[in-house]
């Protein structure tokens, strides 16, 4: 794509995503790091997930939500540094500043990641990717860390073209290119297809969005659900979505879909574990207070679509809580389970009341 003289008719929209945030701050801070592969998780003799990991870490196959015992197990030479949240917050907050400077509608994505509006902002003569190059600029020469920009017209495409030159780097799509860029999109770039997904669709014969564009709306929602009148719009890069700048999360939760559909409690419960030690690592890489928790809940998919939710009051996250939410609600599988998810809601009285939230679909 030509990424000079861009034409921007309708609105312009920079997602800035720090490189590998948690990792870079530590080897910022110990520059004894610097090239090493360097992680940031739970132990692994402790069931710990990897929240971050550095490129040199990357190569050898190693990404966020990874079992840190897995990772290990992949790069013998693996550094894994413990979550320090409170450093990594303050960091975060002193960044976001700088995007004030450019625009005041700003939405947190994470702690690590943010969209701006600058559609009326008269900086750079109002140029998107000038923006981008000096928040950029900033963030390197105040923090001494790097960070990665996607500029377009709507929030699916900036998201995206942030992830296409990464890291330190960035890309943009003006309203003319997308019809085409999205074409040679991967649909693992699309929000609401994870990995079970993905591999259902290549069973599919769909691999980017320009395969899933051949497919009708109707086959789609039989596929994917509900969902699939979303993904309809998405694969040919339409994202009506505003920029939420009082957003404020009031839950977090994880999920997973199975490649095969569980049929004993005993399976459940694995999965449940599994799904426990994602929610923590999620909290902390998104700075979540998990002492701020007023409830917890369930979701259960079954292999015919159905979808049952429970919760329950709790004050505190445990992984009991949700197998005796489970144990409640089902003494016997009478259907396979293709899905199960589990979250709390967060109390309303929070030491932050600007909680960052995170790109979940």
């Amino acid at each position: 794509m030509n990424q000079k003289s861009k034409i921007w008719k309708k609105r312009k929209i920079i997602h800035i995503d720090m490189d590998s945030f948690f990792a870079s701050i530590e080897i910022r801070d110990n520059p004894n790091l610097k090239n090493k592969p360097v992680a940031v998780g739970g132990k692994a003799n402790e069931r710990g997930v990897l929240t971050t990991c550095n490129y040199v870490a990357r190569k050898y196959g190693l990404h966020s939500a990874m079992s840190s015992k897995r990772a290990v197990q992949l790069c013998k030479d693996l550094i894994i540094l413990p979550v320090n949240i409170t450093k990594y917050r303050k960091e975060s907050e002193e960044i976001f500043k700088i995007f004030k400077c450019y625009s005041s509608k700003i939405e947190p994505v994470s702690i690590d990641e943010a969209f701006l509006d600058v559609s009326e902002s008269r900086y750079c003569q109002g140029d998107p990717e000038e923006m981008a190059r000096q928040i950029r600029s900033c963030i390197k020469a105040d923090f001494g860390i790097t960070a990665s920009a996607g500029i377009s017209s709507n929030k699916l495409i900036a998201k995206i073209c942030s992830d296409w030159k990464k890291p330190d780097n960035q890309f943009s799509i003006c309203d003319d290119e997308i019809q085409s860029f999205i074409e040679i999109v991967s649909l693992k770039s699309i929000p609401g297809i994870g990995k079970v997904n993905f591999k259902k669709c290549e069973n599919l014969n769909m691999k980017s969005c320009s395969d899933m564009q051949k497919i009708s709306k109707d086959e789609l929602v039989r596929i994917f659900g509900s969902y699939g009148n979303t993904l309809h719009n998405l694969v040919r890069g339409i994202d009506n979505r505003e920029i939420e700048t009082n957003r404020t999360r009031k839950s977090v939760s994880v999920e997973d879909t199975f490649l095969h559909d569980l049929k004993d409690t005993h399976t459940c419960k694995q999965q449940l574990s599994i799904l426990f030690t994602k929610l923590i690592a999620r909290c902390q890489s998104s700075g979540i207070n998990t002492n701020d928790v007023r409830e917890i809940f369930l979701k259960i998919k079954f292999s015919d679509f159905e979808i049952i939710t429970r919760q329950k009051k709790c004050l505190s996250l445990d992984l009991r809580e949700f197998d005796n939410l489970f144990d409640s609600n089902m003494v016997k599988i009478v259907k396979p389970i293709r899905l199960l998810g589990i979250g709390f809601r967060l109390s309303d009285k929070r030491e932050d009341p600007s909680q960052y939230d995170i790109f979940n679909r």
